[in-house]
């Protein structure tokens, strides 16, 4: 594994954990999102709707857990712990499992779209592909 995987990782799980902080401030503050509103892109429509929570924990809430837990398997220390490579890897593919859900229930339920949110799985996507072509690396070597 190289530095530049460590250092991306890093970068991508803080940048997932500060959008996810904003969302998750956005839930709990009325007005502070902001975002455009229209006809497809609508995060206020997103963000407020039934799929916006999970058991009754928003789902911005949800996101800040994950990335919070990312960033401490990101840090420096925790490339060296064969274990965490792998909590990291099934983390990081439960994300993405989310994902998939968050982006079927923008399209196929809620029918708008929110772009902080789907800067939080792009963010997620970059980062199952940092983690899978670190690991993908370290199973050939």
């Amino acid at each position: 594994m190289t530095s530049t995987t460590r250092w991306a990782g890093l970068a991508l799980a803080l940048a997932g954990l500060a959008v996810s902080a904003y969302l998750t401030v956005a839930h709990f503050a009325a007005g502070a999102l902001l975002c455009a509103e229209g006809a497809v892109v609508d995060c206020g429509t997103v963000t407020t709707s039934e799929q916006s929570e999970l058991l009754g924990i928003p789902v911005a809430v949800l996101g800040l857990a994950f990335f919070a837990g990312m960033t401490v398997l990101c840090l420096p220390f925790a490339w060296r712990d064969r274990r965490l490579h792998w909590l990291r890897l099934g983390s990081v593919a439960v994300g993405v499992l989310f994902v998939v859900y968050l982006v079927a229930a923008e399209f196929l339920l809620i029918g708008k779209i929110c772009l902080w949110c789907t800067a939080v799985h792009v963010i997620t996507l970059a980062l199952a592909g940092v983690l899978v072509t670190d690991a993908l690396r370290r199973s050939s070597l």
